[in-house]
Order: structure tokens, then C-alpha cells, then sequence
């Protein structure tokens, strides 16, 4: 601590000393001139009374005494309380009270407003920090996953830059250009939604709606792709219930999970669609046939930007970012999701749904 802050300190507590001391000058003017008022009183009264000056002289000692150890507790709490709203100013939030007194009468409140605010504010640092780290690591994130297109493209413009290229050799490097301009605008959209999904901005407002509408709205995003794989979706045939979900986003997170399993399907194949009512939730499967995924990658794929190691997932153009998302909004809704491996060698998405509004503490 350097010599300023030591001052600093120093009239803090100069300023509350020399406060507490004009109190106590005031509550010993007050209490000596009662004790006072008192024996005149007294000695009009009874002119003789036996031991009247030591009396007096007693009641006045006894009076100071009592103001001094009073003031004395008072400068100790006010100490107590200097030193935490210094700690306060250092950013240390962790108040804890070790004087007894401090517990009762109005100090009792005192206390419990210290320690309501310095939890307030050390849930609020703790925020921050971990806001810090979660933007250090997306920014890391985006970087490398922007880096293979653009480094792509980049040599596609400088190759094709060489005069000594043929028609052919350009017409291909524009072609793998227009398909890195074509990735770079996937993953730009994706991480549009990521980033608002995790400022906040966008909103999961569930409400009555279809499950059935919001399952055949997620096949229709998907239809065209599994049409030219020549892939069948199939829904088995279940009753239509209404259920408390942001159809929006829902049909969203059943396509995203569609969408992947277009991708990694090999062409003719069939993706499955169950759904089994359950007494507090909906079961929603969706089973496709595809090249599966490794024991050892389960608890992987649900997290930012994960990618399987592959060749046939290296091959396929994604952000790793789907089913974050897919997680992200089944669990404001108070849903959830996980991978299982598939009878036929492919992958089942379990997902749940709350058949009750979900309300996030």
C-alpha cells in the first residue's frame, strides 16, 4: 500500500473519530447536566444530605465511564465497518461480521445490508469475469474457424492471378471460391445466432402451439437437402397435443438436429421421427442411418464449435455450432437433449419437452 493510500485511510478514520468524539462531548454534556439538574434538586430538597458531594462526584465518574465504554464500542464498529467498505473499494465482496454488537439494534440491518450488497456485487464480479473468459474463448473460437476459408479464398484470388493458368484451372478456382464464399456465409449466420443467443437478444417465448406443426415445420426446412441425398424423413403417426414451447425456435432446434443428420446420412436412407407422450414431458426421437458417432465424442458434441475428427465430417461444411444451439434452446424451455448410438450402425437424438411452463429461476 503506498503512502497516499495510508493517508487516505488515516482521515477516513481521523473524520470518524473526531465524529464519534464530538458525540461523545454531547452525550456527556447532556447525561452531567441531568446528574446535575438532579442533585440541585436534591440539595433544595434536603440541604443536609449525608454524602452529598461524593454522591455526586460518583454519579458523575460512573457517568463518564459509562460514555466512554459506549463511545469505545461505537469507534470499534465504525472501524469494522471502515475496514469493509475499504476491502469493498479493493474488490474483496466477502463481508463477515465478528463483533457481537454489530448483530443487534439497527446494526443488525447495517449488517445485513453490507453482506446483501457485497454478495450482489461478487455475483456481479464473478459474472464479469466469467463473461470475460466466455468472449476471450469465443473470439479465439471464431478466429480459427475463419481462418481455413479465408486462407482458401486467398489463394484461390492469388492463383488465379497467375497469367499462366488455363480457362479450366480458373473456372475451378472459382468454383472452390463460390463454395468458400458459400461456407463463409453459413458460418456467418450461424454465428449470428450464437452470439445473439448468448447476449441475450434472442428472446425463447414459449407459448400453446402445436407439436405436431412445429415438427412438420422443421421437415420442411430440411426437405429440399434430403430430396436431392434421395432421403426419406418419416414420422410415425402419433395424437397431436398442445404444448408450452417457442414454436420459432423449437422448429429451429428439430431442423438443426434433422439437418445434421441429412448431412452424415449416406443418399437413400431413412431419418426417423418418434414421438412418445410421457406423464411430465414428450419424448421427441429423431433416428437417422448415417456414419454414427464415436463412443468416446458423446459428451463432445453438444459443446461450441466441436467437430468430430473424421474425414467424413471434415468433408461436410458445419461450424460445430447446431447442436449448441439445439441445447441451448431446449433448456430455456426446460427441455433437453442427448446421442445415442442407433440399432442400425446411425446415431438417435433423444430430445424432451415439458408438457407444463417452464419457469427459469
Amino acid at each position: 500500500m503506498d503512502d497516499r493510500r495510508i493517508e487516505k485511510v488515516m482521515e477516513r478514520r481521523e473524520r470518524g473519530y473526531i465524529w464519534l468524539e464530538k458525540e461523545l462531548r454531547l452525550s456527556l454534556l447532556i447525561s452531567a447536566g441531568m446528574i446535575l439538574t438532579f442533585f440541585a434538586v436534591l440539595y433544595i430538597c434536603d440541604p443536609g444530605f449525608r454524602f452529598f458531594w461524593q454522591f455526586l462526584l460518583a454519579a458523575l465518574s460512573a457517568d463518564g465511564i459509562w460514555q466512554y465504554v459506549r463511545y469505545r464500542k461505537e469507534y470499534r464498529n465504525y472501524v469494522h465497518i471502515a475496514d469493509y467498505l475499504e476491502q469493498f473499494e479493493e474488490g474483496n465482496y466477502e463481508y463477515r461480521t465478528e463483533t457481537e454488537y454489530m448483530r443487534t439494534g439497527i446494526r443488525s440491518q447495517i449488517t445485513e445490508q453490507l453482506e446483501r450488497m457485497g454478495n450482489a456485487f461478487g455475483t456481479l464480479k464473478s459474472g464479469l469475469i466469467e463473461e470475460k473468459e466466455n468472449t476471450k474463448t469465443l473470439v479465439t473460437d471464431i478466429s480459427h474457424q475463419l481462418k481455413t476459408p479465408v486462407a482458401a479464398l486467398s489463394m484461390c484470388f492469388e492463383l488465379m492471378e497467375d497469367a499462366r493458368i488455363t480457362d479450366a484451372e480458373r473456372a475451378e478456382f472459382v468454383a472452390r471460391g463460390a463454395g468458400e464464399i458459400k461456407k463463409l456465409k453459413y458460418l456467418t449466420e450461424t454465428l449470428t445466432n450464437l452470439s445473439r443467443m448468448e447476449a441475450g437478444m434472442i428472446q425463447i417465448h414459449p407459448g400453446e402451439a402445436s407439436l405436431k406443426e412445429t415438427l412438420v415445420r422443421a421437415v420442411n426446412g430440411v426437405y429440399l437437402k434430403a430430396n436431392m441425398k434421395k432421403i426419406e424423413i418419416e414420422m410415425e403417426d402419433f395424437k397431436d397435443m398442445m404444448l408450452p414451447h417457442d414454436k420459432k425456435w423449437t422448429a429451429e432446434a428439430f431442423a438443426n438436429v434433422l439437418d445434421n443428420a441429412v448431412k452424415y446420412s449416406p443418399e437413400g436412407t431413412t431419418v426417423h421421427i418418434r414421438v412418445s407422450p410421457q406423464i411430465s414431458y414428450v419424448f421427441v426421437e429423431i433416428e437417422d442411418e448415417g456414419i454414427g458417432i464415436a463412443k468416446e465424442e458423446y459428451q463432445n458434441i453438444f459443446r461450441r464449435f466441436y467437430r468430430g475428427s473424421r474425414p467424413e465430417i471434415e468433408a461436410c461444411e458445419g461450424a460445430g455450432v447446431g447442436l449448441y444451439l439445439v441445447r441451448q434452446i431446449l433448456e430455456e424451455q426446460g427441455g433437453s437433449i442427448r446421442a445415442v448410438a442407433g440399432k442400425a450402425g446411425g446415431t438417435v437424438f433423444q430430445m424432451t419437452l415439458p408438457k407444463k411452463s417452464y419457469v427459469q429461476e
